[in-house]
């Protein structure tokens, strides 16, 4: 997250309106993390088991890595 939030402070495009957009960013990182529980909780009431939560979960966490990886540079 660290990571994520340096880089979102760099590509920023005004620095006046800066508050505004990490706000908008802020906004869309927990609409996300809202979004996870519901899919946890639509994959354990379909299949009445945690087991595929766990692989779904590792997946969701290295693909970052890969959208990471793929940014040459910074403007």
């Amino acid at each position: 997250m660290a990571i994520d939030q340096a880089l979102n402070v760099d590509v920023l495009p005004s620095k006046e309106n800066a508050g505004k957009d990490l706000g908008f960013i802020n906004a869309a990182t927990t609409a996300s993390q809202s979004a996870g529980m519901a899919l946890t909780s639509i994959i354990v009431s379909t299949t009445k088991t945690y087991i595929y939560i766990f692989p779904i979960a590792i997946i969701m966490s290295v693909l970052p890595i890969f959208f990471v990886i793929s940014i040459k540079s910074v403007k």
